[in-house]
């Protein structure tokens, strides 16, 4: 079984504690980390060469993980950035990927998008 290498960045607190903990129980996974968030980071992934960033989102740093995750996707286009909430129930999977540029496989593309339609957004015209 090949083993995944995870970037963890958070600030110390419970949730990325937690999520350390889980990260490290899983025998799938080589956590490097948790690293807090600074200006080095991109720097240092590539030191690491990881297959994922996990981002814990803290409401007093989201400009900078917002920064941050621009960053990744700029300077490493293949590396998936997954940010996790703590004030939610939710993740967000940030992944840029080169798709073929016909028509058909746009349409393709955007049919096969799973996509939940969060409240307030209408229902189609």
């Amino acid at each position: 079984m090949d083993k995944r290498t995870v970037i963890l960045v958070c600030a110390p607190h419970l949730f990325g504690e937690s999520l350390e903990n889980l990260l490290r129980g899983s025998e799938e996974i080589c956590l490097v980390g948790p690293w807090e968030l600074s200006a080095d980071i991109c720097a240092r992934l590539t030191d690491v060469h990881p297959d994922v960033v996990v981002i814990v989102e803290d409401d007093s740093a989201s400009e900078q993980i917002v920064s941050l995750t621009d960053q990744i996707i700029h300077r490493f286009p293949d590396l998936p950035v997954i940010r996790v909430g703590v004030n939610q129930n939710v993740m967000y999977i940030i992944n840029t990927q080169a798709l073929p540029a016909r028509g058909s496989d746009l349409l393709k593309t955007i049919r096969e998008l799973r996509w939940h339609r969060p409240d307030g957004f209408a229902e189609g015209p």
